[in-house]
């Protein structure tokens, strides 16, 4: 889902700053409505730097800003800057806003990797602290299940981790597809989905649409559907019988998968254990096949 703009509420049924501007427009001085006009039209990072810069861009004085401040009930520059921050969080806004509140939040001359670090290192350890051992272990049976087939789907972002789950999964047992980035072929594979289907689906903000309407129309027909993604309230949650959620936030403008690729490579590891001498046979045979056809140039013996 795209999202972008001034919306009515901050997501929490508190007026946000483009209604509060739009409730106090008729009591604007001509001054007041050119900063709120800059606001408007520069929403959020305008409001992100210093008080001056502001001014200084809009056209107007300090006393200007502060008066328009505390029209809005705003008592400072800083409340107000924490207040656009809140509704930036209230929703899964574009990169632009995140980068624009995370610059203001930086400090110069920190230690910026380490930090980027160990934002990373937190959203792996609260991801899988928050794991069930319970729910994890009925998703890699259902995936390891030979009988069953499975198809893996992912995101405009979460694809390459989909691809990853693939091709691994094509190593430890068949039966396993990637769909595509090509919407229009999915009605090809929906056709076959049924109750031997499991559907792994990779899908974090902004969501897929599509995505989720083939978790939905995968479970519809009687799939197993496993999701990987950021939320408990993320839209495909609730086609999915087994919900892995992963921690995004990195601190800067891109969220991280880093955390969810932990939990994948998981899965992988435990399906891998799960299938046992099979798999064990299979990667043989593979081995085999593999020097065939790359070590001996193709011929045949």
């Amino acid at each position: 889902m795209e999202r972008g703009g001034m919306a009515g509420s901050d997501g929490g049924g508190r007026e946000n700053t483009a209604a509060a501007i739009a409730r106090i427009w008729p009591n604007l001085t001509a001054q007041e409505a050119r900063a709120a006009a800059h606001l408007r039209q520069h929403y959020p990072a305008a409001g992100l730097g210093p008080m001056a810069r502001f001014a200084r861009e809009a056209g107007v004085s300090p006393q200007t800003v502060l008066r328009l401040l505390s029209k809005l009930d705003v008592e400072s520059w800083e409340a107000f800057q924490e207040r656009l921050r809140l509704e930036l969080a209230a929703e899964p806004v574009s990169p632009l806003g995140r980068w624009s509140a995370q610059r203001l939040a930086s400090i110069e001359g920190a230690d910026w990797l380490g930090s980027f670090a160990g934002r990373l290192s937190r959203n792996v350890a609260e991801t899988f602290a928050g794991l069930r051992p319970a729910e994890f272990e009925a998703a890699a049976l259902a995936v390891a299940d030979p009988k069953r087939h499975v198809l893996v789907i992912g995101g405009r972002f979460t694809q390459q981790l989909a691809r990853l789950l693939a091709r691994h999964l094509q190593i430890v047992r068949g039966g396993v597809e990637e769909i595509g980035s090509l919407s229009s072929t999915w009605p090809d594979r929906l056709i076959d989905v049924g109750r031997k289907t499991v559907v792994v689906a990779f899908d974090i903000r902004r969501y897929s649409s599509d995505v989720v309407r083939f978790t939905q129309l995968s479970r519809e027909q009687g799939a197993c559907v496993v999701l990987f993604t950021d939320a408990p309230n993320a839209p495909a949650v609730e086609h999915a019988q087994n919900v892995f959620i992963g921690a995004v936030e990195s601190g800067g403008a891109w969220d991280s998968i880093t955390a969810l690729l932990g939990v994948t490579e998981a899965l992988v590891a435990r399906v891998t254990e799960l299938s046992g001498l099979d798999t064990a046979d299979r990667m043989g045979r593979l081995e085999t096949l593999r020097r065939r056809l790359f070590d001996e140039g193709g011929r045949t013996p």
